[in-house]
């Protein structure tokens, strides 16, 4: 989905006031890195997708994203403002893709650690955990925060979007929800089950399975990407907030 900035005479006084004006500049405060944090736009090459969660351990810190963003292991990623962008700065390198489940882990530099944040963009309480089958429950509200299409144009519309719980099949999550392409990787949570991290936004549309009929957001669940990652070398653990 994801998918292509020292005389008083009249010269001196001149000279004294330039001088005054170019100090005053040189004086304001540096602009701030970006953060790098869940729903941070990702640019993968000519695609645009959405980062998920922040992860430590197994040779990271990563952060997430869609598998189908990336053309390989070894794709550098840059940070991008928003989709169909532009570069902001690179940030890591594709480390891990999983054969099974749409997800990848980005190995951040070293350069940018300090920029990281757990937090959800739009929401400082979120994650504090992850979302399991025994903890998440039909009808439960879920938080969304990305840029996909259309929804990129305001901060509102990237981080306020709701959705609703619908169920878990075969380790991936589904919800009723808006999302489009640009949303690609990103973060999903579950605010009823306490603000904890429940999955990843890889698709949307309808769709039917065993456990039901879901009419919107579908993608990967977090407890079964972290399990997929351990099984490949990559004991990695969610970082909360």
């Amino acid at each position: 989905m994801g998918k292509r900035l020292i005389h008083l005479t009249s010269a001196s006084l001149a000279g004294v006031l330039l001088a005054a004006v170019g100090a005053i500049v040189g004086a304001s405060p540096a602009t701030s890195a970006p953060v790098i944090q869940p729903g941070s736009s990702l640019e993968f090459g000519d695609s645009f997708c959405t980062a998920n969660w922040v992860y430590d351990g197994g040779g990271g810190p990563y952060i997430g994203a869609a598998a189908h963003c990336a053309t390989g292991v070894g794709q550098r990623v840059d940070l991008a403002t928003g989709s169909l962008g532009s570069s902001i700065e690179p940030i890591g390198t594709v480390a891990y893709i999983s054969s099974s489940l749409d997800f990848l882990l980005v190995r951040l530099d070293a350069g940018v650690l300090s920029q990281v944040s757990a937090a959800m963009a739009g929401h400082p309480s979120i994650p504090t955990g992850v979302s399991t089958p025994s903890s998440a429950k039909q009808g439960d509200l879920i938080q969304f925060s990305g840029h996909g299409v259309v929804f990129d144009f305001t901060t509102v519309t990237q981080q306020q979007r709701v959705g609703v719980f619908n169920f878990f099949d075969s380790g991936n999550q589904y919800v009723i929800g808006a999302v489009t392409p640009g949303d690609s990787g990103g973060p999903v949570a579950d605010l009823t089950d306490g603000n904890k991290a429940i999955g990843i936004v890889d698709t949307v549309g309808l769709t039917v399975a065993p456990e039901g009929v879901n009419v919107g957001e579908a993608g990967v669940a977090v407890y079964a990407l972290l399990q997929d990652a351990a099984a490949h070398g990559f004991s990695i653990s969610l970082r909360t907030v």
